[in-house]
């Protein structure tokens, strides 16, 4: 099995030559006097160049800028730029962060890799394969889950190292290696504080300021190290000069800041207040869909009534997907047909044009409940606090009950609720959001694999030695083909353990003046990336 990430760079060079996150077939990439890049669709429509500053809102701060250890909301938002991956994974295609090339060896446990012979940090250390080592020790400390992918790394060469793999990776985990930030271990062992206020990365911007609690900025490197264009990924971009993030706790303060244009972007607006930046005043929303979707398991417990097939499919033909969208989620977001979104790599569109249970069917529902065991037992519907599960379980209940079957709602918070599902005398029924990475694959591992939870069971427990060989054979890379994901998708749909309801839409706040939107694979916005069509 090999895969070298040189030709795939070569073919979608022209795609990050431009200062945009979306397709770019149809652009021209030209550089303007001032030396700003600049970019015309061909229709002459969008001229993007470079802007000065931007304005963000984030509510919480950046309180440990530590490539590895760094947490919370904060972090998430705005630890981008300051630091590279090996590589970036975007549609489930690996792109060069600080890693040129890998190749995989016939049987899969050695990836050879070749880092740029070209990287240096802001302060002009020049990275090597030796600080590629150094940085996966220090990642192994924060996340040794990884040590059960891969054994160590050998140097091989000044810019080349092996990764050497315990076992074959499944599909996505060589993102989970190669997602580790880069830095100089000279620059590391220099830093005070291990960088947990002082961050010095390769990425295209450093903070040159911080006011703890208040805002941070960070200013574009001068001559940074990636001069080929063609290599740099969008979410390295630079394509303004000077982010200034401004932490504003509370949601109506954010509104406030974006109303008065002390702001520029914030992703953190409450959903009463969104419509006020709807294409008005300048502003407009940016929707993304999130990683998080609300499901319905069963519990297939022989002490439950729903361990019988006829009364789960009951329950799942009498419920409107579309219904629990347009109530509990306002219609921001879209109906699920699978145990994952659309935009999942793997998922097939043609899934939505199915015959199943994921087109609503009262009538269908009624004939499978006489066809079940189903005495009039009370069944017990689980869930969490929030308010989106404790209104999706409602919705759920009051479906139930057209068709006959009696239920009572019981939410806990989080803490308490993820102890109770491991319990199968706790619940019947249960409404859980749960993610989904990149990959279709992934939504049905992290839910129903027996290797994934830590009481060797399935959420759900749902015990199938067929779904876990299906399971297993569409985790790994080589084997994750249509046909196989297509036999997943059918013993899923035949078993009926569960169905995805709703994945809903996030929206953020942002001028009229981005015309394409640059995210992490967080889903949040990376300004640098983004399309600017006014330097000021």
């Amino acid at each position: 099995m090999k895969m070298k990430i040189c030709s795939m760079i070569l073919a979608l060079a022209m795609l990050f030559s431009l200062a945009a996150c979306g397709d770019s077939s149809d652009k021209d990439t030209t550089a303007s006097a001032s030396g700003s890049s600049q970019t015309t669709t061909s229709a002459g429509s969008i001229t993007s160049v470079q802007r000065e500053s931007i304005n963000v809102g984030i509510e919480a701060d950046l309180t440990d800028f530590n490539p590895w250890t760094y947490t919370g909301v904060g972090a998430n938002a705005a630890i981008w730029g300051l630091y590279q991956p090996l590589l970036h994974l975007e549609d489930g295609v690996y792109y060069p962060g600080v890693m040129k090339s890998y190749e995989f060896s016939d049987d899969g446990l050695v990836i050879s890799c070749e880092i740029f012979d070209y990287i240096y940090d802001w302060e002009g250390n020049h990275i090597t394969a030796d600080d590629i080592l150094f940085c996966w020790e220090k990642a192994l400390e924060a996340f040794p889950e990884n040590k059960d992918r891969a054994s160590e790394f050998i140097k091989t060469g000044e810019y080349t190292f092996d990764m050497m793999l315990n076992r074959q990776l499944y599909i996505g985990e060589l993102n989970d290696i190669t997602s580790m930030r880069i830095v100089s271990q000279a620059a590391f062992e220099n830093s005070e504080d291990d960088m947990h206020t002082t961050p010095v990365g390769t990425g295209p911007y450093k903070l040159t300021q911080r006011t703890s609690g208040y805002s941070f900025t960070y200013e574009k490197v001068e001559n940074w190290w990636q001069t080929d264009e063609s290599m740099i990924h969008s979410r390295d971009m630079s394509n303004v000069n000077t982010i200034n993030w401004f932490v504003i706790t509370e949601s109506v303060q954010r509104t406030i800041a974006l109303e008065q244009g002390t702001i520029d972007i914030c992703a953190s607006i409450s959903a009463d207040d969104l419509e006020k930046f709807d294409d008005k005043n300048g502003y407009r929303l940016n929707s993304v869909p999130d990683n998080l979707s609300m499901n319905l398991f069963s519990n297939c417990d022989d002490s439950s009534p729903m361990s019988d097939l006829n009364l789960r499919l009951a329950v799942c033909y009498a419920i409107s997907n579309q219904a629990i969208l347009d109530s509990v989620y306002s219609g921001k977001g879209t109906v699920l047909y699978e145990a994952s979104p659309s935009w999942a790599v793997g998922y097939n569109d043609a899934w939505e044009k199915e015959d199943n249970y994921y087109q609503y069917d009262q009538a269908k529902a009624e004939e499978y409940l006489a066809q079940s065991d189903y005495a009039g037992e009370k069944l017990t519907i689980i869930c969490t606090t929030d308010e989106a599960s404790v209104n999706s379980a409602q919705m759920v209940q009051n479906f139930l009950l057209q068709i006959g079957i009696q239920t009572e709602i019981a939410s806990y918070e989080s803490s308490v609720f993820t102890q109770y599902i491991k319990q199968a005398d706790m619940w019947d029924i249960m409404m859980y959001s749960r993610p989904t990475s990149v990959y279709y694959i992934n939504a049905v591992y992290s839910n129903l694999s027996e290797t994934r939870h830590d009481w060797g069971g399935t959420i759900g427990f749902a015990y199938d030695d067929e779904l876990q060989e299906l399971i297993q054979l569409c985790y790994y890379e080589e084997t994750s083909t249509a046909e196989n994901l297509e036999l997943l998708h059918e013993h899923l749909i035949a078993s009926c353990y569960g169905m995805g309801i709703v994945n809903k839409s996030l929206y953020s706040v942002v001028p009229d003046w981005i015309s394409d939107v640059t995210l992490s694979y967080r889903k949040t916005i990376i300004p640098g990336g983004c399309t600017y069509t006014e330097a000021q």
